[in-house]
């Protein structure tokens, strides 16, 4: 709303335009359908890809309640082929929810850490974000606590 109505914004006057001129226009279409009508469309529900795209939008422009209805599909659609880009997406938007549950899916087991390990998303992961593997090391095996002499 802020963004959009704040008082002194240009964008408030009565025919002024708000570019979104960074992302496709089927992504534009179905923020513009979500921020109208408050509902998200079945075919961009479904795909996990549009959701994380909506995601952003909304966490750009600031819509709260549609960014956390995104985020919450982007955690149930979770897998192990996408949960490393996931966990970068979480950090890069200082989501703590979906990087905890980006991190708890990864270590759910060793085998499902070992498959995701696997990922092209991982390497990734480990190329452009790095420390997030030592929160991912501690969750799997917590540091032991120093000991008083």
């Amino acid at each position: 709303k802020q963004m959009f109505f704040g008082a002194g914004m240009r964008e408030n006057a009565a025919d002024s335009e708000v570019p979104m001129t960074d992302g496709e226009p089927e992504v534009a279409s179905l923020f513009l359908h979500a921020l109208y009508t408050d509902e998200i469309q079945k075919d961009a529900w479904d795909d996990d890809e549009i959701m994380c795209h909506l995601f952003t939008a909304f966490h750009k422009y600031q819509v709260d309640h549609l960014m956390k209805r995104c985020e919450a599909r982007i955690i149930a659609l979770t897998s192990k082929d996408v949960v490393a880009e996931r966990l970068m997406m979480a950090d890069l938007l200082d989501s703590p929810r979906l990087r905890k549950a980006s991190i708890e899916f990864m270590t759910s087991s060793l085998s499902q850490l070992s498959a995701v390990q696997a990922t092209e998303g991982f390497q990734r992961l480990i190329e452009q974000r790095p420390k997030i593997l030592a929160e991912i090391l501690a969750k799997m095996s917590p540091p032991a606590t120093a000991q008083s002499e």
